[in-house]
């Protein structure tokens, strides 16, 4: 298959399934976090090799720890999941910045908090830049710092906004797009045109979530007996932001 061809639904679930494995669930990112983590790189303002992200998709505190496949048949597959992935967002951007649809809106079990926290996290490969933006541009940034930080998350609880910052969240990428695209040129890097070899992997800063992390495959804590993705982790509406 392609690596420029995105994931559909049954996809996305087998890579979240991947990432949710016991050996990596309490570091790893889930599929809507990746997405994030992904577009901020996509439209930032530098290229940033698949072998400076990766290990964050395993280990979203420290980018150490590893992934466990089964085989190199496993491996190829789970990668290509994520470089698709990758290439997906990428070709949004490049076809049509506005059309881009970030996972959260395909499916009530992939959150907006944990996208824009995984889009955050993503500015650490241009910290710099991002902050200079920041400050120059703070309301382009007020939607990922209400949906994807602790403190954030409380307020727009408390002012039942969050439907409001969801929405605002789009129109922001598109401005930091073009202001990436202006500024540094061609905007965003180019797609990932071959699989990506697995490999040592480069000592990393830490990074502090905005929060404790409950385990998609946890029981939720609602009490119901589900487990947490199928049922308050799957819950779209603004008062719960996953």
């Amino acid at each position: 298959m392609k690596l420029n061809q995105g994931l559909d639904d049954e996809e996305l679930e087998e890579l979240d399934d991947f990432l949710a494995d016991e050996s990596i669930e309490e570091r790893s990112m889930d599929v809507s976090t990746l997405d994030g983590f992904l577009t901020a790189i996509a439209i930032g303002p530098r290229a940033v090799f698949a072998s400076e992200w990766l290990p964050w998709v395993w280990d979203m505190k420290e980018g150490k720890a590893k992934a466990q496949f089964d085989n190199k048949e496993h491996a190829s597959r789970i990668m290509s999941l994520v470089i698709r992935n990758y290439n997906g967002v990428v070709h949004a951007f490049l076809d049509d910045p506005v059309s881009f649809e970030p996972v959260f809106r395909r499916g009530a079990q992939w959150g907006a908090a944990e996208w824009c926290e995984g889009f955050i996290l993503g500015f650490q490969f241009a910290d710099e830049a991002w902050k200079l933006l920041g400050v120059a541009q703070p309301a382009w940034f007020t939607p990922f710092l209400r949906l994807g930080t602790g403190d954030g998350i409380a307020m727009s609880e408390k002012l039942g906004d969050g439907e409001k910052w969801m929405n605002e969240i789009v129109p922001s990428i598109v401005k930091i797009h073009a202001y990436w695209k202006e500024k540094c040129g061609s905007r965003p890097k180019g797609v990932v045109r071959s699989e990506f070899r697995l490999g040592e992997q480069k000592e990393a800063s830490p990074r502090v979530r905005g929060g404790p992390k409950i385990g998609r495959n946890d029981p939720c804590p609602c009490g119901s007996g589900k487990k947490y993705k199928k049922c308050c982790g799957a819950n779209d509406t603004p008062a719960a932001l996953h």
